[in-house]
């Protein structure tokens, strides 16, 4: 009776080993995919010499720390459709709420998809640019230079200009 008792113990305990090894060896697989992606994110930098690289993030909820509230959960990195126009000015774009943009007059020169983790690269010639991102209310972005140019971005020749670029939206503060 008691070695009927130890067998469902003893195949317990091995699919409890067998699982851990498991656990490691996913572990370990994925450090292994996110190494090569740093590594091919490296060598697409490494190959676009001019332009524009950096990470799009995410933040949402209270920002504000109080007693009552807990603060919310930090930036993180987002997937995202960046569009990239020729700079453009407020003036030249149909605005709502301050941050969201449609009617945009000026020429789209390209857009990027980020990675999982917001981060992108592209090749850009020198010159200056505006920044937005796809969201349901039209294209955001919230941050603006002295003359109202929105989310301004200048490339060097021969450089990587680095940008964060906070979509915030939904944040409070």
């Amino acid at each position: 009776m008691a070695k009927l008792l130890l067998l469902p113990l003893a195949l317990l305990l091995s699919g409890c080993n067998g699982s851990k090894a498991v656990q490691e060896e996913t572990h370990y697989e994925m450090e292994q995919t996110n190494a090569a992606a740093g590594v091919e994110k490296q060598e697409q930098q490494m190959a676009v010499k001019e332009g524009i690289t950096g990470k799009v993030l995410w933040q949402s909820g209270n920002q504000m720390p109080s007693p009552d509230a807990p603060q919310s959960r930090s930036k993180r990195g987002v997937q995202r459709t960046l569009y990239i126009y020729e700079l453009t000015n407020s003036s030249q774009t149909t605005t709502t709420d301050g941050v969201f943009h449609t009617n945009i007059q000026t020429d789209l020169v390209t857009q990027v998809a980020t990675a999982a983790d917001g981060s992108f690269t592209v090749s850009l010639k020198p010159g200056r640019y505006s920044l937005f991102t796809k969201e349901e209310n039209g294209l955001y972005a919230n941050l603006f230079d002295g003359e109202n140019n929105i989310f301004p971005v200048e490339v060097k020749k021969g450089e990587l200009t680095n940008v964060e670029f906070l979509i915030n939206y939904n944040a409070h503060y």
